[in-house]
């Protein structure tokens, strides 16, 4: 909550920035404004994901998770689909996941890294603990259903892809 409140006050920081900008568009470098973007995503990548952005000359990834939707086919949690990463460990992550939507079910594709860089080897959930050796998981939640994950995993074994899961096999428990 700390965490959100802080992203909210920069928000309004940067915005109140633009508000003021006394320059105009013939007076500035076509990507001035870059340095008072509004945009905040660190929490999200934190709390979503259990990573961070590396920044340098290039922004990197860095997570345990990473979503896609099958059915829409693009980057990202499906619609009415939640996610909170609860706990990291070594060679694990805690990850619960929700259906908001009352009435559809969703389903969605959790990859091991932002990168596909890293094998689950395990899935437990409702006491009941699953071998896997993929770096990609369906995930099926009923309607208004949740469920808390835990995914063990070998961190930094595959060759970091961009390639979306829909153009990979996917091993589901």
């Amino acid at each position: 909550e700390k965490e959100m409140a802080d992203d909210f006050e920069h928000i309004r920081k940067r915005m109140e920035l633009m508000r003021n900008d006394s320059t105009s568009p013939d007076t500035r470098v076509a990507d001035y404004l870059q340095g008072i973007v509004p945009a905040t995503t660190d929490t999200l990548v934190q709390l979503t994901l259990g990573g961070y952005f590396a920044a340098g000359r290039i922004w990197v990834l860095h997570s345990r998770l990473r979503y896609f939707d099958p059915e829409k086919r693009r980057s990202g949690l499906p619609q009415d689909v939640a996610a909170l990463v609860e706990k990291l460990t070594s060679d694990s992550v805690t990850v619960t996941l929700v259906n908001t939507n009352q009435l559809e079910p969703r389903v969605l594709d959790v990859q091991a890294g932002g990168y596909g860089e890293h094998q689950f080897t395990a899935v437990s959930a409702n006491g009941k603990n699953t071998p896997l050796q993929s770096p990609l998981l369906t995930v099926r939640l009923a309607p208004g259903a949740g469920s808390r994950l835990t995914l063990s995993m070998n961190r930094y074994v595959n060759r970091p892809t961009l390639v979306q899961p829909w153009n990979r096999a996917l091993q589901s428990p």
